[in-house]
């Protein structure tokens, strides 16, 4: 079978507050309970899949990343698996992925992953799955695997978000922030924070639950652009997770003119949202700040995870 290829955008997480569904929830698989409220953005840096499938006696999934094999993308193995046995063969499945944004830094990879793989799948094995069906996949690994908890939905959709219900899809309510199409997300990274180690603890859980429903009333209250990034500070700096580096950033970013600025929601990376006019000159002030930063701009998407 020749190659099919999808295309899912990055997705940066400003604030979040993680919950267990219920009660209806309860009537959920364990896998799909946990979910989270939250609001951020997605961006047209993200990832593409190429998926290829021959007949075998068993099936398997290979998982290939900007042309290295890796055996680390639970994420992407499991949502592949998962559709695998939806299929009426056996198949040996190769998933490439070319991604454009740093990998366990609060960018969405896995989910990102999870999503393309899925869409292509589905299309090359004709398992006639719609989109939420798919996405449903997508986002039972990414629970399943504790490398997120609801950013498969936003992917889905794109735009800025603000996700008033968590869960898979079908069930999660997501509303959007209009925005005009000419701003840009600066953003930089210096490293991850691993997702598993935030998700593994009730107590660090009940931290971020208390400051994440803060968050969410305060931009409900008044759901604009620079309310939801102001929102979105205040929540990253009472959770204890933002470095001395990532503070400064988020100061230097804002001083060139930024609307705003916060911490990618896990990792020690940040995001800024800029008038496209200014974008050049908050990159120059961000290279200042440290040499050991990746720093890149991106437009924001607001087409969703889609097929190429």
């Amino acid at each position: 079978m020749g190659c099919v290829e999808a295309f899912s955008p990055a997705g940066i997480t400003s604030f979040f507050e993680p919950y267990e569904l219920s009660p209806a929830g309860r009537r959920l698989p364990t896998s799909l309970r946990m979910a989270a409220r939250g609001g951020g953005f997605t961006i047209r840096t993200g990832t593409t899949t190429c998926v290829t499938a021959h007949t075998a006696n068993k099936s398997s999934v290979e998982v290939i990343v900007d042309g290295r094999r890796r055996n680390d993308f639970s994420t992407t193995e499991t949502v592949a698996e998962l559709m695998l046995r939806r299929a009426d063969r056996k198949f040996k499945v190769k998933i490439e992925h070319e991604i454009t944004v740093p990998v366990g830094a609060g960018y969405g990879a896995s989910a990102a992953g999870a999503l393309s793989a899925a869409l292509a799948m589905n299309e090359l094995l004709r398992l006639d799955m719609t989109f939420d069906e798919l996405g449903v996949l997508a986002h039972r690994a990414e629970v399943g695997c504790r490398t997120g908890l609801g950013t498969v939905g936003p992917l889905m959709v794109g735009g800025c978000i603000i996700q008033r219900e968590g869960g898979p899809p079908g069930l999660c309510r997501i509303d959007r922030i209009p925005l005009k199409p000419h701003y840009r997300i600066v953003t930089g990274c210096y490293g991850p924070i691993p997702t598993r180690n935030v998700l593994g603890s009730r107590a660090v859980f009940s931290r971020i639950g208390k400051e994440g429903r803060r968050a969410m009333r305060s931009i409900l209250e008044r759901p604009s652009l620079e309310n939801l990034l102001q929102a979105s500070e205040d929540f990253a700096s009472r959770i204890g997770f933002m470095t001395e580096r990532v503070a400064r950033s988020i100061s230097a970013a804002k001083r060139e003119g930024a609307v705003g600025a916060t911490q990618n929601m896990l990792g020690e990376a940040f995001h800024a949202v800029v008038e496209e006019s200014e974008a050049g000159g908050v990159v120059k002030a961000l290279m200042k700040v440290s040499r050991d930063m990746r720093i890149f701009s991106s437009r924001i998407d607001f087409e969703g995870a889609r097929l190429l």
